[in-house]
C-alpha cells in the first residue's frame, strides 16, 4: 500500500464541452428548476474560465457537480434517472440472462453486453439508446479485445475487485457477475452521489448483494482517485488479485495504475478514443500495461 499513486489521464480542451454537456443535459431531463437553469449555466461558466489544466478530467468532475449539487440544493439530483434506469434493465433481466445462456460463449456475450450498459451517461452522451445498444452487443466486435485473458485470470483470482460505473449499467453487470460464478467478489460503487454513477442504493435496489459483497469507495468522484478513497477500499483494491474496472471514468482515473487491472468499457469520447487507439463507440476490454 505504499505504492506512489500514478498519474491520470490529463484534462484537455476537449473535456470543456462535455462539463459543459453535463449542464445541458440538467436542463433537458428538468431536473434544474426554470429559474434556476440561466444562473446555473453562468455560475459553471465562470467555474470553467477558472478551472486548472493541471488536473484530471476525473478531478475536474467532481469539482464541478460538488457545484452543481450545492446550487441546486440537491444532493442527488440524478436520483429519479438512476432509478428510471435501474428499473427499465430490470425488465430485461430474464431475457438478456437467457441470451448469454444459450450464447456459444456465454462470457464474452455478458461482457458485451456490460459494455452496452456503459452507454447510460448523462454527461459524455444524453442521446443513447440503450437498447438499440444491446442489440448492437449481442454481434459488436470488440476493438480491443483481451477477454480471453481476462476469462483465464478470473478462474484463478482468489479475489476479485468489480469497479462499477453507472446506474442501469449495474443490472447488465449483474448478468456477467451471475455468469462468472466467483464465489468472492467485492463489488465497489461511489461514496456519495454523483451524476448518475451507481451507489450502494442502487446497487441493493437491484439484488447484486446476493451475489457479491458491495462496498463504496468512500468518496464522489465520477472515477476513483485513489488518495482520496476510504481506507477500507484501498485495502481492498490493493490485495485483490484481479480488478475489473468498468467504466471511462475509471479508466481515466486508473489507467497508469501498477495492478492487475482489466479495463471494460465504450469509447465514449474522441480524448479517450484516441488515447486507446480506437473510435468513439467502440467496445473495448484492455488489460492494464501495468
Amino acid at each position: 500500500m505504499s505504492e506512489k499513486y500514478p498519474e491520470m489521464i490529463s484534462f484537455s480542451y476537449e473535456c470543456i464541452p462535455c462539463a459543459m454537456g453535463s449542464v445541458i443535459n440538467l436542463i433537458k431531463n428538468d431536473i434544474a428548476a426554470p429559474e434556476k437553469r440561466e444562473p446555473l449555466i453562468k455560475e459553471v461558466l465562470r467555474f470553467l474560465s477558472d478551472v486548472s489544466f493541471d488536473q484530471s478530467p476525473i478531478e475536474m468532475g467532481r469539482d464541478l457537480h460538488r457545484l452543481i449539487r450545492e446550487f441546486l440544493g440537491d444532493a442527488d439530483p440524478y436520483a429519479a434517472l438512476k432509478q428510471k434506469f435501474n428499473s427499465l434493465l430490470l425488465e430485461r433481466y430474464d431475457e438478456l440472462t437467457q441470451f448469454v445462456q444459450e450464447s456459444d460463449r456465454p462470457f464474452k456475450a455478458a461482457l458485451r453486453l456490460a459494455i452496452a450498459g456503459n452507454v447510460i451517461d448523462f454527461v459524455a452522451n444524453n442521446n443513447f439508446d440503450i437498447h438499440s445498444t444491446i442489440e448492437k452487443a449481442k454481434t459488436v466486435k470488440l476493438a480491443i479485445d483481451d477477454s480471453e485473458k481476462l476469462e483465464e485470470d478470473i478462474q484463478s483470482a482468489e479475489t476479485i475487485l468489480y469497479l462499477a460505473d453507472n446506474a442501469g449499467e449495474i443490472v447488465l453487470d449483474r448478468i456477467l457477475l451471475q455468469t462468472m460464478k466467483h464465489p468472492r467478489v467485492y463489488f465497489a460503487v461511489r461514496g456519495n452521489p454523483v451524476i448518475n454513477d451507481a451507489t450502494r442504493q442502487d446497487a441493493e435496489q437491484i439484488g447484486l448483494g446476493e451475489l457479491v459483497k458491495i462496498i463504496d469507495n468512500g468518496d464522489d468522484a465520477p472515477g476513483t482517485i485513489l488518495p482520496d478513497t476510504s481506507a477500507e477500499f484501498k485495502k481492498i483494491f490493493y490485495d485483490a488479485d484481479l480488478i475489473i474496472s468498468k467504466g471511462q471514468g475509471n479508466f481515466e482515473s486508473l489507467m497508469y495504475c501498477h495492478r492487475p487491472l482489466y479495463f471494460i468499457l465504450m469509447a465514449k469520447c474522441d480524448h479517450v478514443a484516441k488515447i486507446l487507439g480506437v473510435n468513439k463507440g467502440d467496445f473495448i476490454v484492455k488489460k492494464s500495461v501495468g
